[in-house]
């Protein structure tokens, strides 16, 4: 009997848990282990197709309001802009940054290192207060019972970031104190980046930019053979291919100078030729390549080649439709769950609002305002307001409308009796 109250009391101070985490501070390679060429996220970052692709859909996230929607017996959920969290989801999260930048900052780490955390920072009733976006390494852990836990080493004294010099420590977070987005995913536990999957692709596209440095930076200069009748020495050798280097290389500022050399030598390029090893044709292709890894449309990279006037706004139809709508869902799900107390997640829901992706596509927006006008969707005020303007003050204004010009198809080319006009006024008396 003793026995067991020991063991259930040291299982609650040292419960039993495995690791399910990597480090998120290793290369950049295919988790499959035939990488030719890991490389980093920095270096990821250089090529201008990565960085383009991870500004666009950041970007497009970081734009979007919290809509917090309470439920209502009557109207079911409704916007309230005056709840409680309001101001820290959509303007402060946290007093180092703004709801813009948390929000892109996340989705750039979710892309690149394939998770993205979130501590969240409760009052005494439970309720949140502050959210803090983490950049220190999170290690994830899983207990015996399936509950989940976060360390986050090397944290300084403001338990957010890192600051060299100060002492740091190991702090625990609970799961449901952590907003965890995952990128795509093995195990539904740990994202994996997208640079990881795009290693070779990232590879190919990084040789191929050095490669065009190199060509430009040694002036268009090929390497090659220098061949001598007769026998050289090895001193003689140094020299003829110094005076060769000095004439040549850029580093003396003469990238395009001009080589003397003596009777009886003779030059062989072997370097291939930018054309023959196809290029500008490979950093076309890596470029849409990384765009497929993404789900980014090469117009948003700048590749207008195949971008014409009719096809621009399925492009962006297909962007908004393929590419953030599944990341928003993805974001709204962790934050639902783990954002209020369980007692009120029931009835309050958080949803980005698409509308800030469209307010500069105006001819598209009076389309669909008009559309939900005509069917009684929005009254003439919440059209206004969905432009920018005043309330009307007649009441009328507040009403919603529809056509009337329709009728059933049980009744169509039957002619209609005429109103009475008379009995009609006596009925209304």
């Amino acid at each position: 009997m003793t026995m067991n109250i020991v063991k259930r009391i040291l299982t609650k101070i040292l419960p039993e848990k495995r690791s399910v985490s990597y480090d998120p501070t290793t290369a950049v390679g295919l988790p499959y282990g035939f990488a030719s060429s890991p490389l980093s996220l920095q270096l990821a970052m250089q090529l201008s197709v990565v960085y383009r692709c991870v500004e666009v859909i950041s970007d497009a996230i970081a734009s979007q309001s919290w809509e917090i929607l309470e439920y209502d017996m009557a109207e079911g959920f409704v916007d309230n802009p005056f709840h409680q969290s309001a101001y820290m989801l959509n303007l402060e999260p946290n007093p180092a940054m703004s709801r813009y930048i948390l929000m892109k900052t996340l989705v750039a780490k979710i892309l690149l290192e394939g998770n993205g955390y979130i501590r969240i920072i409760r009052d005494n009733r439970g309720d949140p207060v502050r959210l803090d976006l983490i950049t220190a390494p999170v290690t994830m852990f899983m207990r015996d019972n399936g509950s989940i836990y976060y360390e986050i080493s090397g944290v300084g004294y403001n338990d957010i970031y890192y600051q060299p010099g100060r002492p740091s420590k190991i702090i625990q977070v609970e799961g449901y104190d952590m907003i965890h987005v995952l990128n795509f995913t093995y195990d539904g536990l740990i994202g994996v980046s997208t640079l990881r999957h795009a290693a070779n692709t990232l590879g190919i596209s990084y040789a191929s930019e050095q490669t065009a440095k190199s060509f430009f930076t040694s002036g268009a200069n090929s390497s090659g053979i220098l061949t001598v009748e007769g026998k050289l020495t090895e001193e003689k050798a140094i020299a003829i291919k110094e005076k060769w280097k000095d004439a040549l290389d850029v580093s003396t500022g003469n990238p395009g100078g001009i080589v003397v050399i003596e009777k009886g030598l003779d030059f062989k390029p072997v370097t291939i030729p930018p054309k023959d090893a196809q290029l500008v044709e490979s950093r076309e292709f890596n470029a849409i390549d990384i765009c497929r890894f993404f789900g980014v449309s090469p117009s948003k990279v700048f590749d207008s080649k195949n971008l014409t006037y009719s096809n621009i706004e399925s492009f962006q139809l297909g962007f908004l439709t393929d590419t953030i709508s599944p990341l928003d869902s993805k974001i709204e799900n962790e934050f639902n769950r783990k954002l209020f107390r369980p007692s009120l997640r029931m009835k309050t829901r958080l949803n980005l609002s698409i509308k800030e992706l469209l307010r500069a596509d105006l001819d598209a927006k009076a389309n669909y305002v008009s559309k939900m006008f005509q069917c009684g969707g929005y009254n003439v005020n919440e059209v206004r307001k969905e432009c920018g303007n005043p309330k009307h003050d007649h009441e009328n204004a507040n009403k919603p409308m529809v056509q009337i010009n329709m009728q059933p198809v049980d009744v169509l080319g039957v002619k209609q009796k005429p109103i009475d006009k008379k009995v009609k006024i006596n009925e209304e008396e």
